[in-house]
């Protein structure tokens, strides 16, 4: 690079000092973004020392993830309001970038939590535990009840993930509502649940029986009557509703007889 109080830069030049391809720099151009100083009558484009700042500014904004167009229109008329206005603009994107790979991480640790919970666990034994409370979102009750993971958990399933801005990777769980285990009904499916830090309810701690069942979705509602006989056998009764999560499942396993559902119920002395 030559020295500020040479005259021009060539393009290859230019690049090299902000450690750039020249291919960047043609295409500033031809957005209209940064232009040369000028065209020598050999057709080659050349740099000013006036202009190494402007485009330092330039590439300190790109770095930071401003949009081309906005940096255009930016560059178009500076004015330390509007360059203000730019910041705060983009602090506000940032915060909401930082708001999402927060939420993404908690995702993944809480997938990484669960199978590593799936693979430590007991299978098919009713354990005692006390819970503390969490916060649920949960779908609209669905009128005659979804039967199974089929083609009406489907759309269930579907619609909630739409009405809650989830995404696909999110842990959906199902709920057998206590009516139903008390029918002895334990095929059909009464909502569903996401637990979630900004959860609109409230499930309270307690004491709450817990099973861990290994095996496809379809043996799931064949656990239930020897978990409820369990459940009295040690003294007490079911006392909510049933809370299905599927700790390993498609994500984790292509082999259904690998999935990992456990089921938790409330529970309190006969």
């Amino acid at each position: 690079m030559k020295r500020k109080n040479e005259e021009s830069y060539t393009t290859g030049e230019f690049a090299r000092y902000f450690g750039i391809k020249k291919d960047t720099l043609l295409y500033y151009d031809k957005i209209g973004l940064f232009s040369p100083a000028g065209v020598r009558p050999n057709g080659y484009r050349y740099y000013t020392p006036a202009q190494v700042e402007a485009f330092g500014a330039l590439r300190s904004l790109r770095e930071m993830n401003v949009p081309i167009q906005e940096i255009r229109e930016y560059f178009g008329s500076p004015t330390p309001a509007r360059l203000k206005e730019m910041a705060a603009k983009q602090a506000e994107k940032l915060q909401e970038e930082i708001r999402r790979l927060r939420e993404t991480q908690l995702l993944f640790e809480k997938l990484a939590a669960m199978v590593a919970e799936a693979d430590q666990a007991p299978k098919e034994r009713v354990l005692i535990r006390s819970l503390p409370a969490a916060r649920y979102s949960y779908s609209r009750s669905a009128s005659s009840g979804a039967s199974g993971i089929g083609q009406q958990w489907l759309d269930m399933y579907s619609r909630f993930l739409e009405e809650t801005g989830a995404t696909g990777a999110v842990p959906v769980g199902s709920i057998v509502s206590r009516e139903d285990l008390q029918n002895r009904q334990f095929g059909r499916i009464a909502r569903l649940f996401i637990q979630r830090r900004n959860g609109e309810s409230v499930r309270e701690g307690g004491q709450f029986a817990v099973i861990y069942h290994q095996g496809d979705y379809e043996t799931v509602p064949g656990v239930y009557p020897f978990f409820l006989d369990e459940i009295e056998r040690l003294g007490f009764c079911a006392a909510g509703d049933a809370y299905e999560d599927y700790l390993i499942a498609e994500l984790a396993t292509a082999r259904p007889e690998e999935y990992v559902t456990r089921i938790t119920v409330r529970i309190s002395p006969k």
